[in-house]
C-alpha cells in the first residue's frame, strides 16, 4: 500500500531488539521480546514512505543504550534516539549520548514498567539534561504523569507526552478526564503530544473499530497542531490482543490529520523542529 507521505516524513516512536548475538538482553530484563532488528525496521519504513525516525530505548535493555546508538550511527544520523539513563549518569556521559544522536530521555510512569516515579527524585536529572537541550519523554496515564509535569513547570525543558497519555477510549469518563488534563498541559508552549498507540487506547480492538475514536484524536491534535508528532510504536511490545498492522496505524493517523497542512506539520515539520534542532 502506498501512502504518498510528504518527503522527509518521520516515525517518532519505535523500539529495536537484537540480533541477540550482538545485542543480548540482560539477565534481569523486564520482558523478553522476539527479535525486531534495525534491518527489519528499515524495511518497514521503506514500505510506509518514512525517511527519518526516533529510536526509543526499550525497557528490556535498561540504561545500556548501545543498541540505539549503533543504529543511529548506521543511519548516518538521519535517525535520532531517546535514551533511558540512571540517576548517577555523569554529565560527560550525557554529552557522549548527545554526540551519538540522543536528543531526549524517557521516564516510564506506568505500572508494569520499572523506573522512579517521584517527580522530586527525578528533578535533578531533568535540570541536568535540560541544560544540554534534551527533551523529556514521559510515559504513563494522565493521572500518573500530571504531577511530574506540574512539578517541573519552572524548568525550561520540552516535555513529550507518550501515546496520548494512555487513555482508555472505551471508557468515556477516562477519555474525558484525559482530554481535560491534556488541554491544560498543552497551554504550555514547551509541551508536545505523540499521537501513537491508538490500538492500546482502544484496548486491542481491531482497526475496524478505531473510527469511533477519531473525533477525540482530532480534538487532541487541534490543541497544538504545531506540537504534535506521530509514531508507529513498532514492534508493539506488551500489547493487548492482536499486534496491530503498521499500515492500519498510519491510515488512521492520516484520517485524523485531515488536511495536507496538518500532514506536513505532524509528519515533517514538527518532528524536524523537535528532533533536529540545534542546541
Amino acid at each position: 500500500m502506498s501512502f504518498n507521505l510528504p518527503k522527509g516524513s518521520w516515525d517518532c516512536h519505535f523500539h529495536i531488539y537484537g540480533p541477540f548475538d550482538r545485542f543480548p538482553l540482560p539477565e534481569d530484563a523486564a520482558y523478553h521480546p522476539e527479535p525486531a532488528t534495525f534491518k527489519q525496521l528499515l524495511e518497514l519504513h521503506k514500505s510506509l514512505g518514512i525517511e527519518h525516525g526516533v529510536f526509543v530505548q526499550a525497557v528490556a535493555y535498561g540504561s545500556d543504550n548501545f543498541i540505539i546508538l549503533d543504529a543511529i550511527e548506521q543511519s548516518n544520523f538521519n535517525y535520532r534516539g531517546v535514551a533511558l539513563v540512571d540517576h548517577d549518569i555523569t554529565d560527560e556521559q550525557l554529552v557522549e549520548l548527545k554526540h551519538g544522536g540522543i536528543c531526549g530521555i524517557r521516564f516510564n510512569m506506568i505500572g508494569h514498567l520499572p523506573g522512579s516515579r517521584d517527580p522530586q527524585a527525578l528533578r535533578g536529572l531533568v535540570e541536568r539534561v535540560a541544560k544540554l537541550g534534551f527533551h523529556i519523554q514521559i510515559h504513563g496515564k494522565i493521572e500518573d504523569i500530571f504531577p511530574a509535569i506540574e512539578a517541573w513547570q519552572d524548568i525550561d525543558v520540552d516535555i513529550v507526552i507518550d501515546h496520548m497519555a494512555r487513555p482508555n477510549l472505551l471508557d468515556s469518563q477516562d477519555a474525558e478526564n484525559t482530554f481535560i488534563k491534556l488541554q491544560q498541559v498543552m497551554m504550555n508552549p514547551k509541551r508536545w503530544l505523540k499521537i501513537s498507540g491508538i490500538d492500546r487506547a482502544m484496548n486491542g480492538q481491531p482497526a475496524s473499530t478505531w473510527e469511533a475514536s477519531l473525533n477525540w484524536v482530532q480534538k487532541l491534535i487541534k490543541l497544538a497542531p504545531n506540537r504534535v508528532v506521530w509514531g508507529t510504536d513498532w514492534p508493539h511490545p506488551n500489547v493487548k490482543g492482536e499486534v496491530p498492522h503498521d499500515d492500519e496505524l498510519l491510515k488512521f493517523a492520516l484520517k485524523a490529520l485531515d488536511t495536507p497542512e496538518l500532514i506536513q506539520a505532524v509528519f515533517v515539520d514538527n518532528p524536524r523542529n523537535l528532533y533536529f534542532r540545534e542546541n
